[in-house]
């Protein structure tokens, strides 16, 4: 049982807490305000550790926020930038009240990357599903999202060819040349058979 001997103003919106065994906390006033710490208040270490969760979650869920502000965060993604200064608890519940409350939301974050990626950096959809994965983003919420996309393919590899390997696609004997910007369009997550119909009409083309 550890005794508060005083509560006083630190910083800004923090206080210092200082107990009876020389120990010193410091928390925001809104931790100080809900569990009513003021000196001759007596704490359990489970009724502290309480308190500390609180303030850690209190943190979290403000650090969360601010990530949030500067750009959308998938669940997953949002969870593994705060386990970097988090425990897993504090984390787990941070990001559940973030997409309970709308902040985040995988669906609707992934329609934006798939919009980003598809519409403006002409990636086809394997590339794109790629990227959203790697931002934490479901299989299913990806899939969903890119398939919104999928219609104007053969129309964006043709704005490819046309923007970036037109110069490559002269000759129809040149198969190093025609094997390098079907590889290059393949990165770019296409599949063989549209490519092979895009690179073909630009060859053939009258």
């Amino acid at each position: 049982m550890m005794t508060i001997e005083s509560v006083e103003k630190y910083k800004g919106e923090a206080f210092c807490i200082t107990f009876d065994t020389g120990k010193k906390i410091f928390l925001h006033r809104d931790i100080v305000r809900e569990y009513n710490l003021s000196p001759g208040v007596q704490l359990r270490e489970k009724q502290l550790d309480e308190v500390m969760y609180a303030s850690e979650l209190r943190r979290a869920k403000r650090r969360a926020m601010y990530l949030i502000n500067e750009r959308d965060y998938s669940y997953v993604e949002l969870y593994r930038k705060l386990e970097k200064n988090y425990c897993e608890e504090v984390c787990s519940e941070t990001v559940k009240y973030m997409a309970a409350n709308g902040y985040i939301n995988d669906r609707r974050y992934a329609m934006q990357l798939a919009e980003r990626y598809m519409e403006c950096k002409l990636y086809g959809p394997r590339r794109a599903m790629l990227e959203m994965k790697k931002r934490g983003i479901p299989d299913c919420a990806a899939k969903a999202a890119v398939e919104e996309y999928s219609e104007g393919i053969y129309e964006r590899l043709e704005e490819i060819v046309d923007r970036k390997y037109l110069s490559l696609l002269d000759d129809p004997k040149d198969y190093k040349s025609i094997a390098k910007v079907k590889n290059a369009l393949a990165r770019l997550g296409y599949d063989f058979s549209d490519i092979n119909s895009v690179v073909n009409e630009f060859l053939y083309d009258e």
